[in-house]
């Protein structure tokens, strides 16, 4: 993996992550509106704390592929000198709105 680019790293971690969150997700029916909906129409904290719990896993381990030397975040977009603010707002934006008419 030495001569991999970064990018092929990132992309071959990123989806080999989709693919066992997605299993997953579909087998126990993992939803993040769900979860934030449950907690407020409900009460119901037990989604929205997996939710919390996955968002933990995914950050310590980009922190643990970064220690170890199989990516290097820096060379990332989002560590870039250059942040495109409009497009992660209205990308964030379109996303939502997605999410609650899909819900």
């Amino acid at each position: 993996m030495e001569d991999w680019s970064v990018v092929y790293r990132v992309s071959l971690f990123g989806f080999l992550g989709a693919m066992i969150f997605g299993a997953v997700a579909s087998k126990t029916h993992f939803c993040i509106m769900g979860s934030v909906s449950d907690w407020i129409n409900m009460g119901s904290k037990v989604r929205f704390r997996a939710w919390v719990l996955s968002m933990g896993i995914a950050i310590l381990g980009a922190q643990v592929m970064m220690q170890t030397g199989l990516i290097d975040l820096n060379e990332t977009i989002y560590r870039g000198p250059s942040f495109g603010w409009a497009g992660f707002l209205i990308g964030g934006i379109l996303f939502g709105i997605g999410m609650t008419l899909g819900a």
